[in-house]
């Protein structure tokens, strides 16, 4: 049996549809380009179309075991070709992707006034997230089930059966204490397939979510990407080292997502880079962070409340959530601090930064992480002088040298 979710959305759009009809010199005012862009990345398809900044969407995803599909209707909209040719109700513009997430893309024009776009998808386990932070762009991302999400929700539904067993003293069966190990197993199965170090690179923030700004405008996520970049440069140069970010411009990213991509990846280090910023403007100096279930270290507590946000609703229990994101991160307390401090004392001494030295907090970014998670605070847009070094190129190089020496060293001791 076919499954039909319809978005909230879908209300406004059948507004829409009563209230509006078809412009006159619609082509130009609520043009959708036939052709839309696609990008491919190792996590997810993102699908980027060029629209009317007055046209609206609606989506519906419909879900089969042999035919998924993403359904979205704009409104008002009328396709546009390069040719300029009239378009006519039942055109259409197809395109055969045929990747781990998507397979093909079709954009039809169902009404004067309506164009519907199809997605058809690898999986009915793909989920897809739709924004849109220019008016006239729609970013469609579809990617695979998130592995911790599928896991926590594994454990909540059996963890009951489980800790009523250890209740009674009974130890449970193997096959409870593999569940409780769930983890642990499939990452253990997927080291032993590789052979490189899989390095994921989180520069902060993004898009709609700046992060700090320092006394002259300076961003957070302009100075992180570029120091990101710079350190993807530097460990591209060794053996034996793959590396990926999280994101390569400026878009927004959720921080469960970035955890997800990193998972998904089989990644072996989670690092997360940020600029911090204090009431004071003489705050100043790098600082690097490990993951705990509270917070030690002056200042963590505070750090911690600057980079979290809301996760957002999902089909499992914050304390599911809480229980399972310790027994994860309890795997790799001590590797993640270890990496930690080497991090912190070469990125002190690279810069010449005052040296905060190594704090633990609870950090949503780095708590899904099944694998050494580090964030790392790489100076105070806050304090004018820092800022003023934050935006040189050459310092930034400097920040990315100290991180890259580094996690060389934590390598170099891990062998």
């Amino acid at each position: 049996m076919e499954t039909v979710t319809i978005s909230m959305k879908s209300w406004i759009f059948l507004l829409c549809l009563f209230l509006f009809t078809h412009p006159a010199g619609a082509e130009q005012d609520y043009g959708v380009k036939g052709k839309p862009e696609f990008y491919f990345y190792p996590t997810h398809t993102q699908i980027v179309l060029e629209k009317a900044e007055k046209t609206v969407y609606v989506d519906v995803i419909s879900k089969s075991s042999s035919h998924p599909r993403l359904f979205i209707d704009l409104f008002p909209a009328v396709l546009l070709f390069p040719q300029e040719e009239e378009v006519k109700v039942g055109d259409k513009w197809e395109r055969e992707v045929e990747d781990r997430f998507v397979q093909g893309v079709y954009l039809e024009q169902e009404s004067d006034s309506v164009v519907k776009v199809v997605l058809d998808l690898a999986s009915p386990d793909c989920t897809y997230d739709i924004f849109s932070e220019d008016p006239r762009r729609l970013v469609i991302d579809v990617r695979g089930k998130d592995l911790i999400a599928e896991l926590l929700k594994k454990k909540a539904s059996s963890s009951s059966s489980l800790f009523a067993a250890q209740a009674r003293g009974e130890e449970g069966t193997k096959e409870e204490v593999y569940e409780k190990d769930a983890i642990s197993s499939l990452l253990l199965r997927q080291k032993e397939e590789e052979k490189v170090y899989k390095i994921v690179l989180d520069p902060g923030h993004g898009g709609k979510d700046p992060g700090a700004t320092g006394p002259s405008g300076l961003k957070e996520k302009d100075v992180v990407l570029a120091v990101a970049k710079e350190l993807d440069r530097l460990l591209k140069e060794e053996p034996g080292v793959k590396v990926y970010l999280t994101r390569r411009d400026d878009r927004f990213i959720s921080l469960t997502q970035r955890t997800e991509m990193a998972n998904q990846l089989g990644g072996d280090i989670f690092i997360s880079i940020h600029a911090n910023s204090a009431p004071s403007k003489e705050a100043s100096g790098v600082e690097t962070f490990f993951n705990s279930r509270y917070s030690y270290g002056e200042g963590a507590e505070a750090v911690a409340a600057s980079e979290n946000v809301s996760l957002g609703s999902e089909d499992v229990s914050e304390e599911a959530k809480t229980i399972f994101w310790d027994l994860i991160q309890d795997r790799y307390r001590n590797e993640s601090n270890d990496l930690s401090h080497l991090v912190q004392e070469e990125l002190s001494d690279t810069t010449g930064l005052e040296n905060r030295g190594v704090k633990s907090a609870p950090f949503y970014v780095l708590r899904g992480a099944a694998m050494p998670a580090i964030l790392v605070e790489i100076g105070f847009l806050s304090n004018p002088w820092e800022e003023r070094k934050l935006k040189g190129e050459d310092f930034r190089k400097k920040i990315a040298l100290g991180i890259f020496k580094g996690l060389k060293a934590y390598f170099e001791n891990s062998i």
